[in-house]
C-alpha cells in the first residue's frame, strides 16, 4: 500500500505520479479485465460507499464466501459470472487508498446523482452507458457472453462514443473535482481532476493490445479502433499498438514493387500487371485501414512510393506499344494503372499523374500506331522517311495540277496540302507530349 503524502512528493510533474506511483492503480488495471478487476463490480458496493459502509458489506460478503465457492455479480452488472474469496478480499484492499479507489470509481456505475453532486442526470447517464457497453463490448470479445460480431462491433462504437463525448465535458471533470474532495484524505491534496482525466484515455483503450494478438480479432482491429480515433482524447494512442502491423504491409509493398520493377525491366508485363493486381495493391489498401494510426507524412510517402511504381508500368507499356500494336485489353491495362497511380498519387504530387494518365487515355482512343522513340530529341528514321514521301507526292501533284490546269488550280492544291500538313503538325505534337511524359517525365 503507497502511503507517501503529498509533502513527500510535491512539485514533481504528473508523469512521475503514475506508473508505481500515486496513480499506480491506472497501470495495475490496463487491460481487458479493467472491469472484471473493479473494485466496485468485483465486492458490489455502490460508487459513493463510504467507511462504515464498506466495512459493514465487507464483514457480510466474508460471512457468505465461508460457505460459498464464489460471489454472484450485483443485479444489473454488465459482466457474466462470480468472483473468487481471493478476489473478493483482493478488492476490499483498493479501498484502503483513495487515490486507487477513485480510479476504480471512474471505471463502474455512478447511478442518479445525489443532490451534493451537482452533475447533470446526464452525465451519469452517460457515464453509466459507457461503462456498460465497454464492459460488455469485451466480455463478448472473452467469451463470456454470447454475442454476433455485428452486435459486438456495435458495443464497441457505443463505448467509444460514450466515453470520447463524456471526456470532453466540462461536468465530468467537475465531478471527478467534486470526489476528491468529498474523500477528503492528504494523499489526494497532490491530485487534480485533471491528473484522472489524462490518464483515464490510456486505461480506457489498454484492453486493445491484448486483443490484437487474437487472430479472431485482429481482421476486425482496425475497423473497432477507428471509432475511438474519431475522438481527441483517443486520437494519439493507437500508432504504437499498430507499428508492428505497419511496417510488415509496408515491408510488402516494398517487396511486390521490387518485383513488379524487375519483370518491367524484363518487359514481363503480363507478369508485372498481376502482381500490382494481386499483391501490391491489395496491401496498399490494407495500409489505408490503418491510416488512422500513422502520420499524414508517413501514409503520403507510402502512396507516392505506390503510385510511381504503378505509374512506371504504366509508361514502359506505352512505350512497348509503340512499336507493338496492342489489343484492347493491354490498351485497357495500361489505362487502369495510370488511372491508379493517379488516384493513390498524394495530393500535393498529383498534376504530374495526371497529365501523364490523360496522354495514356488520349493515346488509348487513337488508332493511330505511335513509332517515336520516347526521350529522342532527334526525329527517328521513321518519322523522317514519310515526310520525304509527302513531301514527293506533293511536288508531283502539284506539277500535274499546274500542267493541266493552270497556276489556279496548282495553287488552289497547294492550300489543300498546306491543310493536310497542319494536321500532321498537330498529330506530331501529340505524339510529342507522350514523348515528354512517357520519357522525360518518367516516374522516379
Amino acid at each position: 500500500m503507497d502511503h507517501t503524502t503529498a509533502g513527500d512528493r510535491r512539485g514533481e510533474p504528473p508523469a512521475a505520479r503514475t506508473g508505481t506511483g500515486n496513480l499506480s492503480r491506472f497501470t495495475d488495471l490496463a487491460g481487458p479485465r479493467l472491469y472484471r478487476d473493479n473494485a466496485f463490480a468485483v465486492t458490489g458496493l455502490p460508487a459513493n460507499a463510504k467507511g462504515r459502509a464498506v466495512r459493514q458489506h465487507r464483514q457480510r460478503l466474508e460471512a457468505r464466501l465461508a460457505v460459498e465457492a464464489t460471489l454472484p455479480p450485483d443485479p444489473g452488472s454488465p459482466l457474466v459470472g462470480g468472483h473468487r474469496k481471493d478476489e473478493v478480499r483482493a478488492a476490499f484492499e483498493e479501498f484502503q487508498d483513495p487515490r486507487r479507489r477513485l480510479v476504480d470509481e471512474l471505471l463502474w456505475r455512478w447511478g442518479e446523482p445525489a443532490s451534493e453532486c451537482g452533475c447533470p442526470a446526464d452525465v451519469h447517464e452517460e457515464h453509466d452507458n459507457a461503462v456498460r457497453f465497454h464492459a460488455m463490448a469485451l466480455e463478448a470479445e472473452a467469451g463470456r457472453s454470447h454475442a454476433t460480431t455485428d452486435a459486438r462491433d456495435i458495443l464497441w462504437q457505443g463505448a467509444a462514443s460514450a466515453w470520447g463525448l463524456l471526456l470532453e465535458r466540462p461536468e465530468f471533470r467537475r465531478h471527478i473535482a467534486h470526489r476528491i474532495g468529498e474523500l477528503d484524505d492528504p494523499r489526494l491534496g497532490e491530485l487534480s481532476a485533471d491528473d484522472f482525466l489524462a490518464e483515464l484515455p490510456r486505461l480506457l483503450v489498454s484492453p486493445f493490445r491484448e486483443l490484437a494478438a487474437d487472430p479472431d480479432f485482429r481482421p476486425r482491429l482496425a475497423a473497432v479502433c477507428a471509432g475511438w480515433t474519431e475522438h481527441a482524447a483517443f486520437s494519439g494512442l493507437f500508432t504504437e499498438l499498430f507499428e508492428e502491423s505497419v511496417e510488415d504491409t509496408v515491408q510488402k509493398i516494398t517487396d511486390g514493387l521490387r518485383s513488379v520493377s524487375d519483370r518491367k525491366d524484363a518487359e514481363r508485363f503480363t507478369d508485372a500487371v498481376r502482381i500490382v493486381r494481386e499483391e501490391v495493391l491489395p496491401a496498399f489498401e490494407r495500409f489505408g485501414d490503418v491510416r488512422a494510426y500513422v502520420s499524414e507524412w508517413r501514409y503520403d510517402d507510402v502512396a507516392h512510393t505506390v503510385a510511381v511504381g504503378v505509374g512506371n508500368l504504366a509508361v514502359a507499356m506505352l512505350g512497348h506499344y509503340r512499336f507493338h500494336r496492342p489489343s484492347p485489353t493491354e490498351k485497357r491495362t495500361v489505362v487502369e494503372l495510370a488511372e491508379r497511380a493517379y488516384e493513390i498519387a498524394p495530393e500535393r504530387q498529383v498534376k504530374a499523374f495526371k497529365d501523364n494518365w490523360d496522354v495514356i487515355y488520349d493515346w488509348s482512343v487513337s488508332a493511330v500506331p505511335t513509332r517515336s522513340v520516347p526521350g529522342s530529341s532527334a526525329p527517328s528514321a521513321d518519322r523522317v522517311w514519310p515526310g520525304c514521301v509527302l513531301a514527293a507526292l506533293a511536288l508531283g501533284v502539284l506539277s500535274a495540277l499546274w500542267a493541266v490546269h493552270g497556276w489556279e488550280a496548282a495553287w488552289g492544291g497547294f492550300l489543300v496540302l498546306g491543310l493536310i500538313g497542319l494536321a500532321v503538325q498537330k498529330l506530331s505534337q501529340w505524339y510529342a507530349r507522350i514523348r515528354i511524359h512517357a520519357g522525360r517525365r518518367r516516374y522516379r
